[in-house]
């Protein structure tokens, strides 16, 4: 990876989402200042740019597992993209939908020769499969996917064959749903710990946590946020709204910041967020102020 510099690309996807609107999330953040915030004091930023655009489709022609071959389009473009934003320096990835974690995964593990952990912050833990899922949504099976289940043309887009992440090299965190076909895969993780309980751990002791239990011999580790992790009330742009006290704004930050500051940590990917849910742009500006606190502690 290279050294004090910091890589941006977008994913503009909403193929595995429930509705569209969040394809439109890397040029709003864009917008709303995210790449100069991340310049703040100097700091060196490869903008590049964003890949194609993957719509949304309904497709009920596939009511287990829908628009299939859009989003593994999509998250293999991500996978191609992660070697080059890799070799520029510290990695940010502006989604688009969950599934596109698969891609970045795979993207990260054929860059850097070696398996990389996840720590992954959703509300929900998007652990369904096919045969699970009450809606056939890929970002509902996200998890799954970088654990090799689900739908083959997703869960091999890294090209081995093999998982994207192993389950012990997994930190689920903030997750305040759980569908009941999901429950059995939660204890193959190397931890899963509800927003509940990292309340009351504290961010800080939860991002320690969550680092410590990817146990791939203190290898490189993904952040995925997903922003429903934050509390509705606070983070209303959002396609699919997940019910349940969530982080605040304030805890979201300090668990990212946290996170990102360990040397470990190689990229951070941000999705889910609906700027035709934010129409003045208040979420967008939260989300920048995130995502630019957390590396500008890391880079200093």
């Amino acid at each position: 990876m290279g050294s004090g510099k910091i890589a941006v690309f977008g994913v503009p996807s909403a193929a595995g989402g429930v509705a569209p609107g969040m394809e439109r999330a890397p040029f709003a953040l864009r917008e709303a200042g995210l790449l100069e915030a991340l310049r703040a004091g100097g700091r060196r930023v490869v903008n590049l740019s964003d890949l194609s655009l993957f719509p949304f489709k309904d497709d009920p022609e596939n009511p287990r597992a829908r628009n299939i071959p859009v989003a593994a389009c999509a998250a293999r473009a991500a996978a191609d993209e992660m070697p080059r934003a890799l070799r520029e320096g510290f990695t940010v990835v502006l989604g688009g939908d969950c599934s596109l974690v698969v891609g970045t995964l795979a993207g990260a593990r054929a860059a850097l020769g070696r398996d990389v952990g996840l720590v992954f912050i959703d509300a929900n833990a998007d652990l369904n499969t096919p045969e699970t899922s009450p809606s056939g949504r890929l970002c509902g099976m996200a998890l799954a996917l970088t654990l090799g289940l689900g739908p083959r043309e997703m869960a091999a887009v890294g090209g081995t064959g093999t998982a994207a992440v192993d389950p012990d090299h997994v930190a689920l965190v903030g997750f305040r749903s759980l569908d009941p076909g999901e429950r059995k895969l939660l204890g193959d993780l190397g931890l899963a710990l509800p927003a509940i309980a990292a309340r009351s751990l504290g961010m800080r002791a939860t991002a320690a946590l969550a680092l410590d239990a990817v146990n791939n011999a203190g290898g490189p580790i993904l952040v995925h946020l997903d922003v429903d992790a934050v509390d509705p009330a606070e983070m209303p742009a959002k396609a699919a709204i997940t019910p349940g006290p969530g982080f605040s704004w304030q805890e979201a930050s300090d668990l990212l910041t946290a996170l990102v500051a360990s040397p470990r940590v190689v990229a951070l990917e941000v999705a889910e967020f609906d700027p035709s849910r934010d129409p003045v742009g208040a979420c967008a500006r939260k989300v920048v102020e995130l995502v630019a606190r957390a590396v500008a502690h890391k880079m200093r």
